[in-house]
């Protein structure tokens, strides 16, 4: 019988090369004659519109990743960017949402308007007139809730706990409940999720771990002015804290009418300010403040402080030089350019990624806007105090006492008076 002829071998195909996946999703609430440009992964500008669906023009690799964001908002709107971020991609993305809100539109994120101290979701949790907010990496918020002598934290799902004190003033180190403060006014977190309070009634400085341990970080808990390391110095009355990059501290020394800083070792020193009350501009001690109360940090080291009782917005170089930004020196509520612009009681500021400044303006009951060349105008809310949601000066603030910045440029308020916080799109 004869043999089968012999086959050739055949190669293996090739496996396919996965091909590359589109990075899509949906625009809403434009409005008509805006655009608002979008990016992927810092690049890949595409230029939206109108509502409705968008596509990148270059696709993503396998096992690649994406980020969506805002590269230019429109003019006259604020922009978030939902589902945004993925890696390790081997399907098409279509989820990406991103929707467009007015700017100045005011809401309501947490409490219910009556003082008390009860944990819960959104509006069926209650503060004591909260004094200021920070967040953490992952988007929690902090609350110095003041009255309620108590640290609470908000997750971005809006569920209100209580992280450290009692409704019961006290100046006590230990974990959660354990712990004590005396109306704690400023709050800053570091890259490690530690949080920092200003224990104004205390004239301390606190830190907390993530899981609650309090602990004293600086001062002797007496009111008095002296630089030093730790329990060493010594405070009155601070009022409000930045953190810097490097983990260094700054403090708005109320009643010692000072900008104190404290290194990551715990040396406290004093940047700027002479202890009396003036409205001086100059470098370090040649400078004055009166109860300067808020304070912010911009990406060159710059601090903006809310100089309270000179009705002023200022400025502080890492070099210890003060300059006067905006504000007439004498109580208003004028909009304008440096000092044709007016404050009632300036008590907060915070810094937005376009370098505009924001202003709680507690007297007014406003949240103002000051460009970088110093242009001051309403944000949101009016002369008239309230609580009601709205647009602009149609929305009202009682004493807004508090302004923070999220990762997506959203402010939050500490509404002292109506005790909640509040969200408004810049």
């Amino acid at each position: 019988m004869a043999l089968p002829a012999p086959t050739t071998p055949t190669t293996p195909a090739t496996p396919a090369t996965p091909a590359s996946y589109s990075v899509s999703g949906t625009v809403s609430g434009l409005a008509p004659g805006q655009q608002v440009v979008l990016l992927n992964n810092a690049g890949d500008a595409l230029t939206v519109y109108v509502d409705g669906s968008f596509s990148f023009p270059t696709p993503v690799a396998p096992n690649g990743s994406y980020a969506v964001t805002v590269g230019t908002q429109p003019d006259t709107q604020h922009c978030v960017v939902t589902h945004g971020r993925g890696s390790n991609v081997n399907a098409e993305v279509s989820g990406v949402g991103v929707a467009c809100l007015a700017s100045g539109l005011t809401s309501t994120v947490a409490g219910s308007g009556v003082r008390g101290s009860a944990d819960g979701t959104g509006v069926a949790a209650e503060f004591d007139r909260p004094f200021r907010t920070a967040f953490d990496s992952n988007g929690n918020m902090y609350v110095a809730d003041n009255y309620n002598h108590m640290i609470r934290k908000i997750t971005p799902a809006g569920v209100v706990t209580t992280l450290a004190g009692t409704k019961t003033a006290g100046k006590a180190d230990g974990l959660g409940s354990a712990a004590s403060f005396y109306l704690p006014t400023g709050i800053a977190v570091d890259r490690s999720g530690n949080l920092y309070v200003a224990d104004s009634g205390n004239h301390l400085i606190r830190r907390i771990t993530p899981e609650g341990l309090v602990s004293t970080w600086a001062g002797t808990g007496t009111s008095g002015f002296a630089d030093g390391v730790g329990v060493a110095a010594s405070f009155d009355l601070p009022a409000a804290l930045a953190l810097d990059g490097s983990g260094n501290l700054y403090v708005a020394d109320f009643g010692n009418n000072r900008i104190r800083k404290v290194t990551p070792a715990g040396v406290v020193t004093t940047l700027a300010g002479s202890g009396a009350k003036g409205r001086a501009d100059g470098t370090g001690a040649a400078a004055s403040f009166s109860n300067p109360q808020g304070l912010a940090l911009d990406g060159n080291g710059d601090l903006y402080v809310a100089d309270r009782n000179n009705y002023l917005i200022r400025k502080l170089t890492p070099a210890g030089v003060v300059t006067t930004l905006a504000g007439s020196g004498a109580p208003g509520s004028g909009n304008g350019a440096g000092a044709a612009a007016s404050f009632a009681l300036p008590v907060d500021v915070a810094v937005g990624s376009s370098g505009n400044i924001y202003i709680a303006d507690a007297v007014n009951h406003m949240i103002r806007e000051m460009t970088p060349a110093g242009v001051v105008s309403i944000l949101a809310g009016s002369t008239t105090s309230g609580r009601t949601d709205g647009l602009g000066a149609a929305a009202s603030f009682q004493n807004p006492a508090g302004i923070t910045i999220d990762g997506d440029g959203i402010l939050y308020v500490a509404d002292y008076g109506n005790s909640l916080i509040r969200k408004v799109m810049p």
